[in-house]
């Protein structure tokens, strides 16, 4: 099957040094893979040194109790989504649960929005951080919005925290470098701890596999 060899392909070039976008169209272009397949191996593909390095960054859920928590709002929310919706789902090399839809410019808010909100909110509520940060790209439509509603939830629950917009959602995470929630691997790198709460998420999940 194609895919598997372009993956070996890609292990095999990210392994040896290559830049992954580079890698990444050399093999889609090798393969003649669709966007579909390419957002699955940037997703699933990892070098061994960075495989190492975003494990070395996970925390269990557990160490958010009485904690400082940012989350990566839109990365959280749409993982969150497909694991609800049990589709467009991958679980890295690195062991990290991802989206594959690369959705994140076009992400809409409405009800799926509303069930993982909750989902994650609850998620959360169990393992009692002191305060959580949501934080939105600004760029993304009715990221005020749904900043706004965020606050509304998170006091509807009884959970210390804020929701907030930012131009440079991906600097402003890193530069507080508190425990993250997320996934992406950019953040991960750059940041002291994460924690996978779609793993959580998925684990508790009705007929969930992997």
């Amino acid at each position: 099957m194609s895919i598997k060899k372009a993956a070996q392909d890609l292990k095999y070039l990210l392994d040896r040094g290559y830049n992954k976008k580079t890698s990444l169209n050399l093999v889609v272009n090798r393969y003649k893979l669709n966007e579909n397949q390419r957002n699955f191996l940037q997703r699933y593909v990892f070098s061994e040194r960075d495989i190492q390095m975003h494990r070395s960054r996970l925390l269990s859920i557990e160490k958010i109790s009485g904690r400082y928590i940012v989350i990566d709002g839109y990365n959280v929310l749409v993982t969150v989504e497909a694991i609800l919706s049990k589709r467009n789902l991958v679980r890295g090399m690195d062991g990290f649960l991802r989206d594959t839809s690369a959705i994140f410019s076009k992400y809409k808010f409405d009800e799926n929005t509303k069930r993982a909100l909750k989902t994650i909110i609850l998620t959360l509520r169990e393992y009692n951080p002191r305060f959580v940060l949501f934080i939105f790209d600004s760029q993304i439509s009715r990221s005020g919005e749904l900043a706004s509603y965020v606050r509304h939830k998170l006091n509807e629950f009884g959970l210390e925290g804020d929701a907030r917009t930012s131009r440079s959602a991906d600097k402003e995470i890193v530069d507080l470098n508190q425990i993250t929630i997320t996934t992406d691997s950019i953040i991960i790198e750059k940041v002291d701890s994460v924690v996978d709460i779609g793993s959580i998420i998925h684990e508790k999940q009705p007929s969930s596999e992997g």
